[in-house]
């Protein structure tokens, strides 16, 4: 699947997998890349992940297209990542809706933006370079992060900015904004994450999770509250927390076998 059906198959609705990595070993990504996943987003806001780290990890994962979260509404930030390759960017830290046209503006070239020419990997290093530029406004992918209260008050406008493909729910940062942290399943939280779905539904604006699903059914981050609330755009897991859940895992597995046997 390239970044154009992505895109499509998120303006239509359907439920979308995902995962995101924080770690920086290009073999994991190249597994990663193997699963068949719809896209991957890659973590540079809270990670240790370099510039040389993310352009290996780009590589590695192959076709999947990987939406790289930089570390802020910065142009160079958003310009370095997509000339690496990157397939769209994430972009946290909005506050308003200029700050979401700003997003959108560092995503795209002129006329419509004001990102730099100089694309290396995503033009085959010049031998496509016309063909690159010419195809790379309709094909990046721009979601920005709804974390702020600024935002969700100036979300009407937000969804009237042209350009973006999704907003992405950053509920642990909403609740900050919201004077709430750490308690992000408040449920004032989730009435205004409600507010936002519902708003974002009758747009037509697809919404992406930024939380995996909890595996408890009560949790307001349940799978199944996730699709109900409309966030079709699902991160599955994480590359670290299917590490930690799978050790734990066999960890009790040992535990149980080593129990039994004694009795």
């Amino acid at each position: 699947m390239n970044a154009i059906e992505l895109k499509a198959k998120w303006r239509r609705d359907e439920p979308s997998a995902g995962m995101w990595m924080s770690l920086s070993d290009i073999t994991v990504a190249e597994m990663i890349g193997d699963v068949g996943l719809d896209w991957v987003a890659i973590d540079t806001e809270h990670t240790a992940i370099d510039l040389q780290s993310l352009q290996n990890l780009l590589i590695a994962l192959g076709d999947t297209p990987s939406i790289v979260r930089v570390p802020g509404n910065d142009p160079l930030h958003i310009k370095r990542a997509l000339d690496m390759g990157a397939a769209g960017i994430i972009v946290p830290h909005i506050y308003s809706a200029e700050d979401a046209r700003l997003a959108v503006a560092a995503c795209k070239y002129p006329p419509l933006g004001l990102r730099g020419t100089g694309p290396r990997r995503p033009s085959r290093y010049g031998l496509e370079e016309k063909e690159y530029l010419a195809a790379a406004n309709a094909s990046t992918i721009v979601v920005i992060m709804i974390e702020t209260v600024g935002v969700v008050d100036e979300f009407d406008a937000v969804l009237e900015v042209e350009g973006l493909d999704a907003c992405m729910i950053g509920a642990v940062d909403l609740s900050a904004s919201m004077g709430l942290l750490p308690n992000f399943d408040d449920p004032r939280v989730i009435s205004t994450i409600d507010r936002v779905a519902r708003k974002a539904r009758a747009a037509g604006m697809p919404l992406m999770s930024g939380r995996s699903p909890d595996a408890d059914a009560s949790s307001p981050f349940s799978w199944k509250n996730l699709l109900k609330q409309g966030l079709h755009i699902i991160p599955i897991a994480s590359d670290q927390g299917l590490i930690f859940s799978g050790a734990r895992e066999m960890l009790d597995v040992f535990r149980a076998h080593v129990a039994n046997g004694a009795s």
